[in-house]
């Protein structure tokens, strides 16, 4: 067996990135705990503490309770010490708040607007930096970063957009644009990424080690964590389950192909479906058709509109075919529907199970939950930040 024999450098920089990590667990503990949990010696984690302190990542929070002697001073991250401005693209808008060390959010706000080059995802992007910047002077200084969510096909290690058809961007390296004009690293994020982190760190998947994430909206998208780390496939790999077909002779598809899931299930086939409901007569509330969303079909449905209502029934078990073959492949211990369907208060997740529990090995589907993910976007932008956070900062100790 191969012992590697570390240097007092090299040990007293792990040592400091394990009190670091257990000050972030517990967010508030004394110096007495770090020297309990972490195994070191009380002059040890003192002397660390008081480095961190006095780089400004740590400060003294108050004065905790006493155990019979000396009462303890507390200790915590100093949640200021570095922030995240994370921002949430999509083609009718941006959404964008400053997320601190406790991935704690402020100032978020949402900006309508039309996405729909690199030009106008660039320009939307900078505004949302600068009134970030406005809004939290003494912020200002201590970004760490800025995160970006994007639908479509993303080069993870450069932060290039290689394809999305929804903002109509290609061979775009939107990372080292937004740095070249901020001096500010950039990191981007596949969109169904952005939102399995945050489901899996603040959402409905706490704890789950193995599970799915898929969003229904202008398309359908797939994300997956596995063995508790976010899958990725390849440096520009991701699962594209929108473009699995499900009928070969079906609707002609954006990829070229036929019949993909995404032309079936997603806003545009919904918003025609109604169309044609309502042109055959039949009975909805719903009057004006034309600048519909999936959001709004979502609305009239929980109000029991019987077209709408008819026609999301339909979309549970279509996407049920793809969700029961998603589970035939990965196994997953819980599925997440995000986007506007998360929103239908009626039995849309039942349909949608029992259309798995009848296609999927029953062995896979009895172990799998299906869960709408949590209302919001709140949960992606915190998760983007806590990512770089934990990857660069927070990062695990390795020998």
């Amino acid at each position: 067996m191969n012992i590697r024999k570390l240097d007092q450098e090299t040990l007293k920089n792990l040592n400091r990135q394990i009190i670091l990590n257990y000050i972030r667990k517990y967010r508030e503990i004394s110096r007495i705990d770090l020297a309990e949990h972490t195994k070191l010696s009380p002059t040890t984690v003192s002397s660390i503490t008081s480095e961190l302190i006095q780089k400004g990542i740590v400060t003294e929070t108050r004065i905790g309770e006493s155990n019979g002697g000396r009462r303890p001073v507390m200790v915590g991250i100093n949640p200021m010490s570095a922030c995240i401005i994370t921002t949430i693209l999509t083609p009718k808008g941006i959404r964008y708040a400053l997320a601190d060390l406790n991935c704690d959010i402020y100032g978020e706000k949402y900006v309508k607007c039309t996405i729909d080059s690199s030009d106008k995802a660039m320009d939307v992007i900078l505004n949302s930096i600068q009134d970030i910047k406005g809004g939290f002077p003494d912020a200002a200084g201590k970004i760490y970063g800025i995160t970006i969510s994007i639908p479509g096909v993303i080069d993870h290690e450069e932060g290039k957009v290689l394809y999305s058809s929804r903002l109509n961007i290609k061979d775009f390296n939107m990372a080292s644009e937004v740095k070249r004009k901020t001096g500010i690293d950039c990191y981007v994020f596949k969109d169904t990424d952005a939102f399995i982190l945050g489901e899996h760190r603040f959402g409905v998947a706490i704890g789950y080690e193995n599970f799915v994430y898929i969003i229904v909206e202008n398309g359908v998208g797939m994300s997956y964590i596995n063995s508790g780390k976010l899958f990725k496939p390849g440096p520009s790999g991701g699962f594209e389950l929108g473009h699995m077909t499900i009928d070969s002779n079906g609707p002609e598809c954006s990829c070229g192909n036929r019949g993909c899931l995404g032309t079936v299930v997603s806003e545009i086939p919904i918003l025609n479906r109604i169309k044609k409901l309502k042109e055959k007569g039949y009975e909805t509330c719903i009057v004006n058709t034309d600048k519909l969303s999936l959001s709004d079909i979502v609305d009239f449905s929980n109000k029991n509109d019987k077209a709408a209502r008819y026609v999301l029934e339909e979309q549970a078990r279509l996407l049920g075919i793809a969700v029961a073959t998603v589970v035939n492949l990965l196994n997953p211990e819980l599925v997440v529907i995000g986007g506007p369907l998360s929103k239908c208060r009626w039995g849309f997740l039942d349909i949608l199970n029992d259309c798995v529990k009848d296609r999927a090995l029953q062995i896979y589907s009895k172990n799998t939950t299906i869960k709408f993910a949590r209302p919001g976007e709140e949960s992606a932008l915190k998760g983007m930040a806590d990512e770089i956070y934990e990857r660069d900062i927070f990062r695990p100790v390795e020998i």
